[in-house]
């Protein structure tokens, strides 16, 4: 079921590249977060009414660990992305945000006790080449904003941290319905910041297209796609589950050629290369550690 789950989620985020400048035609990205969050969440919990047993609240002890996680992916992640896209341009500052297997890896160690193995250190590097490839590709003459970099390098490290701690936390309660939760507790916090920079937000009712990306982000990039994403994260390393994302930029780069005529060059390929030998070595046998580390837990 691993494989199914990955395919959907670097889908549905490669995918969210080009529809995403389709959006922009109609809402700003601020506006679009909030939309984001408050439809995904909705559409959701619509589905865990659905559910057997139609529970539709978490555990008591379970809201913390919530609220944390929402906070971390679907309020500070997305605002530091948006905030990068503003000052260095949506390629740089989604290609830094896939930084994030890096930080996830750092902090597993510490914190979920995982071991960097040759292999994912080797994937690691080739990751990490990769990103430095596609930024080559996308910066312009005149360099990069430093703050710019900051808070794309900033989202990124923030998702690798909500990663680790998903995997770390132990809920009760379906998969389906912590992730409905963070999207709708990231929504009064994403309503603020939308109040605070009202007049920097627009809105064009005429933009039919953008409109579909919009339902796109909604539908697709959010609530599918994080219902696909935290029983992957679950179910793999955290470094692994975040190395397995690096497949995101180079289909987004691919999706953006077709669709918005973003042409592909060198440096595409020469990451998309790198991409490759980085997923081959940590997705060669994902399910062995977890399954020794399930039978020890079982026997002891």
């Amino acid at each position: 079921m691993t494989w199914p789950l990955l395919l959907i989620v670097w889908l549905c985020w490669g995918f969210s590249y080009p529809f995403m400048a389709w959006t922009l035609e109609a809402v700003d990205l601020i506006t679009a977060r909030l939309l984001a969050n408050a439809g995904a969440g909705t559409l959701l919990l619509l589905l865990c009414l659905r559910a057997p047993g139609r529970r539709i609240l978490p555990h008591r002890e379970e809201w913390r660990g919530v609220l944390a996680l929402s906070l971390l992916i679907m309020v500070v992640f997305p605002f530091a992305l948006i905030a990068g896209v503003m000052l260095v341009g949506p390629g740089q500052a989604a290609i830094l945000n896939y930084t994030m297997p890096l930080w996830a890896s750092l902090l597993a160690v510490p914190v979920l006790g995982e071991r960097l193995d040759r292999r994912i250190l080797m994937a690691l590097g080739l990751g990490l080449a990769a990103v430095l490839l596609i930024l080559a590709g996308t910066m312009g003459t005149e360099g990069p904003n430093g703050f710019g970099v900051a808070l794309g390098l900033m989202a990124g490290a923030t998702f690798g941290a909500g990663t680790v701690l998903s995997k770390k936390l132990r809920f009760r309660s379906p998969v389906l319905l912590i992730t409905t939760w963070q999207l709708l507790l990231g929504t009064p916090p994403a309503f603020v910041v939308w109040l605070l920079l009202h007049d920097h937000t627009y809105l064009h009712s005429a933009a039919g297209r953008g409109w579909f990306g919009l339902f796109y982000m909604v539908v697709f990039a959010n609530a599918l796609a994080y219902a696909a994403w935290f029983p992957v994260v679950g179910r793999l390393k955290a470094s692994v589950a975040s190395l397995s994302l690096l497949v995101v930029p180079c289909l987004g780069v691919a999706s953006s050629a077709l669709l918005v005529q973003r042409e592909i060059g060198p440096f595409d390929v020469a990451a998309l290369v790198c991409v490759l030998g980085a997923i081959a070595l940590v997705v060669r046998r994902p399910t062995a550690p977890l399954a020794t580390e399930e039978k020890h837990r079982q026997t002891g």
